[in-house]
This record gives C-alpha cells, structure tokens and sequence, in this order.
C-alpha cells in the first residue's frame, strides 16, 4: 500500500495479483485509472477504464512502477 497523496496523474502502479494500473485523472478524492494485465503488454484497454477513489486506489496497489513495467 502506498500513501493516497502519494499517488500521481500519468503514474503507474502494480498491484499484488501483477496488475498495472495507469492514473488517468484525479479529481479530488476520486481517481480515474486504466488497467493492463500482466499478458496484454504493452496494450492499454481502454474498456478496462475505471473509477476510484485515492483511497482505494491506494490500498490495492503494492508500489510505483514505471509504465512499461513486466512482471519478471
């Protein structure tokens, strides 16, 4: 879990299943992001568009990664 104004637009995040989550838009409390599976690189979905909020955005990922990121 890393801190919720930690979190930043245009960052990526892992989350411990190996997710990568892209911050799209953050507005206050509430957290736009998108999602690429650890198979789909380097494709962003964009159906796989979702909102949050930078609380739970928070608490589901593990750390910072870079956006290009692959599980190894």
């Amino acid at each position: 879990m890393i801190a919720a104004d930690a979190i930043g637009a245009g960052r990526c995040y892992v989350t411990p299943n190996r997710e990568v989550r892209k911050v799209l838009e953050i507005d206050g409390a509430r957290l736009t992001y998108i999602v690429r599976g650890r198979l789909a690189f380097p494709a962003w979905d964009a159906e796989l568009r979702r909102l949050t909020t930078t609380d739970t955005f928070a608490r589901d990922v593990e750390k910072e990664v870079p956006c290009d990121w692959r599980a190894g």
